[in-house]
């Protein structure tokens, strides 16, 4: 049967049984920020070549199918700043983040951060 400890008061039978245990903590937790990093990439890669695009040079705006197309995913993010003049949230992905300019539309604006924004 497998000991697993639950408190700082329960003790392994070996120092090597509590480093593995530990090591193998860190690797589900190693899994997790993996995945988000990829995710979050992942998105700012779409961004990227949605701003890169005809449609989006032209109208300044990215219609949510663009972003659904490319597998964007909206609940993916790093940070949310605030866009002074209309208070909605940008939601980033490293340097690249997504505005809804229109939520009847579903029109969102691609804003890119710029080098002194922590």
């Amino acid at each position: 049967m497998e000991f697993v400890p639950t408190d700082g008061r329960q003790v392994y039978c070996s120092s090597q049984h509590r480093i593995d245990s530990n090591n193998d903590k860190r690797k589900i937790i190693d899994a997790i920020e993996s995945n988000f990093t990829s995710r979050a990439k992942n998105n700012e890669k779409i961004l990227i070549k949605i701003i890169g695009s005809p449609f989006y040079i032209k109208n300044g705006f990215s219609h949510t199918f663009f972003l659904e197309h490319e597998y964007y995913d909206f609940g993916t993010y790093h940070t949310i700043k605030y866009d002074e003049a209309t208070n909605r949230e940008i939601h980033f992905c490293y340097n690249h983040g997504i505005l809804l300019i229109d939520a009847e539309k579903k029109h969102f604006k691609i804003i890119i951060k710029e080098k002194n924004e922590d």
